[in-house]
């Protein structure tokens, strides 16, 4: 059997019981999928995959409109890349300040 990108799969039982897995590649051997809502890659044997739809363990549920296979797929390479931490930049904190900070006249105490 054939799998195609886009398609959503519930996961009825098993290790990943109540995870949807989103196909976003195939290779000879594997599914590779991202797991949500826990947004981790998983790489699924394609025998697995297979006993797994056929003894009801994981379900077809639709196929993902493009919009929204956009961001898992995004998500996806995101996690595939290691490096993959967001910049920061070394913008100065304006709120602080050296000066010490006088007392404001109108606080109540």
């Amino acid at each position: 059997m054939s799998y195609c990108k886009r398609e959503l799969y519930a996961v009825q039982t098993g290790d990943y019981a109540g995870q949807m897995f989103v196909v976003v590649d195939t290779t000879a051997e594997f599914i590779c999928c991202l797991s949500l809502p826990i947004m981790e890659n998983i790489q699924v044997p394609k025998e697995s995959f297979e006993n797994g739809r056929n003894s009801d363990i994981i379900k077809f549920v639709e196929k993902l409109p493009k919009k929204i296979y956009s961001v898992v797929e995004a998500q996806y390479k995101a996690n595939e890349n290691p490096d993959n931490r967001r910049q920061q930049f070394n913008t100065p904190n304006i709120s602080y300040s050296k000066i010490a900070v006088e007392k404001d006249g109108d606080t109540f105490e």
